[in-house]
């Protein structure tokens, strides 16, 4: 006869591995519960941890809130996309200029509504994005910058987000942590280490889930829907401009 000793420690190692693994898959919510979001495969492969010597190109101090006017500018800025944007559109377009460029305003996809709304508050992504890229080409995954598009991305607005704001709770559960003008970065499967494939701006109007609604663009038009949730949030920031 074996005996098969295992350690109460490992055991417990172990159903706590299952029960985190239970857990999460228990928030799985049907196929046709989820937002379709045709975005298209990011070259510049997946986010990486920022160098510890980069200087982040939003506010490093102790400001932790935007102002009352900024959320609301950022927010209106968002929902001007609704009635806007009427051409769904995620491909390559050579921008108007650089910096400040844009593609045709009736054009647009998710990244397009963050990049559009920020600038209301003075933060030009397209600027933002294209220097650190081509100060850290291999912290992005990529071999050449792009300023029609690098800032149009999701991914490569992630790993920038991820670099340089104020990240937050992923938890939704967590209402308090969620404030209009904020930036949700959310993946459409959810499995640990999903990678972003849609991303949206928080909105000033909560939903009837008692969750704020999201104004977002994952075709074929814009919309402030209440779709905090709906998909495994693997980012929330909050771009605090440098005070002068």
């Amino acid at each position: 006869m074996v005996i098969l000793v295992v350690s109460s420690t490992r055991a417990r190692a172990a159903r706590s591995a299952a029960d985190a693994e239970a857990a999460e898959s228990a928030t799985l919510l049907p196929a046709d519960q989820l937002t379709p979001v045709p975005m298209s495969v990011e070259p510049t492969g997946g986010p990486t941890k920022p160098p510890p010597s980069f200087v982040s190109s939003f506010s490093p101090g102790p400001r932790t809130h935007l102002s009352e006017s900024e959320e609301s500018a950022i927010v209106k800025r968002a929902r001007l996309e609704i009635d806007r944007v009427t051409v769904y559109d995620n491909t390559w377009i050579e921008t108007s200029s650089f910096p400040m460029g844009d593609i045709p305003s009736n054009r647009g996809a998710c990244t397009d509504v963050v990049v559009r709304s920020l600038r209301e508050i003075g933060i030009d992504l397209q600027q933002l994005v294209h220097d650190d890229l081509a100060h850290d080409l291999k912290g992005y995954g990529a071999g050449f910058t792009d300023p029609n598009i690098d800032h149009r991305r999701v991914g490569t607005m992630f790993t920038f987000f991820q670099r340089n704001a104020m990240s937050l709770t992923h938890d939704v559960r967590d209402k308090a942590a969620w404030r209009a003008g904020d930036i949700v970065f959310v993946a459409w499967t959810w499995t640990r280490g999903a990678p972003p494939e849609h991303v949206g701006v928080i909105s000033d109007k909560i939903g009837p889930r008692g969750l704020p609604l999201v104004i977002e663009n994952g075709g074929p038009k814009a919309v402030e829907a209440d779709s905090l949730g709906h998909g495994k949030v693997v980012g929330h920031f909050r771009a605090l401009k440098k005070q002068r």
